[in-house]
């Protein structure tokens, strides 16, 4: 019984998360207020702050799932043997991709991850945001790219000692001010400003023998 409602809770959660996402993807965060979502979402209010206590906190958990499934795709393709430089362009052309055309919403997703606490105006002052929640998708946005570093690194084209994890972060750090601050108009323009930044950050972690120049 107790498995059964956990499984009520979850689908709950993700149907709440979807449901918001998708207002947000037409109107942009501020436009939509709690009560659009629990009407979207089959809820009540109530169980609506239950499950989430900000509207950031909604559009935040979406992200996470897609950004999970494309690791999940990428470690599928990895332990397949895919060429890193093929599984990279996917994942950043999918990343890219998502980043224009969710523009108006980069904001509130790149203020949490990049560490500051997500708010939502108009929100209750009786249900804080967790500054838990930014780090949580930061750690999985580098675990979306931890795996195709580590595939390089098992080829030789990363210095052994090269920290993977930090290298991770970073790069995500990186991305993420590119889509806040670049002004791009499309997402060939995204992808060039990520391939500057990451040949700038990995120029001291990669091998000798390996050129600036190459991809992954």
């Amino acid at each position: 019984m107790k498995v059964d409602r956990q499984e009520q809770d979850e689908a709950r959660r993700e149907r709440i998360a979807r449901a918001a996402f998708e207002l947000f993807a037409r109107s942009g965060l501020d436009a939509i207020s709690a009560q659009d979502i629990a009407r979207a979402a089959y809820v009540s209010r109530t169980n609506l702050y239950r499950y989430f206590p900000s509207k950031v906190h909604m559009l935040l958990a979406h992200f996470e799932k897609a950004v999970q499934a494309s690791r999940d795709d990428a470690l599928e393709r990895l332990r397949a043997g895919a060429n890193p430089q093929l599984v990279w362009d996917r994942v950043t052309a999918r990343m890219a991709d998502l980043g224009v055309r969710y523009r108006h919403l980069v904001g509130a997703v790149g203020q949490a991850v990049l560490g500051a606490p997500p708010e939502a105006p108009g929100e209750p002052a009786g249900a804080p945001a967790r500054p838990g929640d930014g780090l949580r998708t930061a750690l999985t946005l580098a675990a979306l790219v931890q795996p195709v570093l580590l595939a390089m690194q098992a080829q030789g084209r990363l210095r052994p000692e090269a920290n993977v994890q930090m290298l991770s972060v970073l790069l995500v750090d990186a991305f993420i001010l590119a889509l806040l601050h670049g002004g791009h108009r499309d997402q060939r323009e995204v992808l060039r400003d990520w391939q500057e930044r990451f040949s700038l950050l990995m120029h001291g972690a990669l091998s000798p023998d390996t050129s600036l120049r190459e991809r992954l």
